[in-house]
């Protein structure tokens, strides 16, 4: 599977079990659900991925201090 593929699969996981609703969380959860989904473990492959869902406008993030945080946004198409 390629990257692209593994992350329609990924989007279509998220919307699924409703994750917008976590509202805002850290990395650290999305990471482990994306390793969860896909059983990958290599930690700047995981990165990779969640950096073009980013970039792909899936996910925005909201620093406070020194924490950032990430919410994933449904809808049908990213912005």
């Amino acid at each position: 599977m390629n990257t692209d593929e593994l992350i329609d699969f990924l989007i279509l996981y998220f919307q699924s079990r409703n994750i917008q609703n976590w509202n805002w969380v850290g990395y650290k959860n999305i990471k482990s659900l994306i390793t969860y989904i896909t059983g990958m473990k290599d930690v700047e492959q995981l990165r990779h991925i969640f950096e073009k869902m980013m970039k792909m406008g899936w996910f925005i993030k909201r620093r406070t201090g020194s924490k950032t945080d990430y919410k994933f946004i449904y809808c049908l198409e990213p912005t």
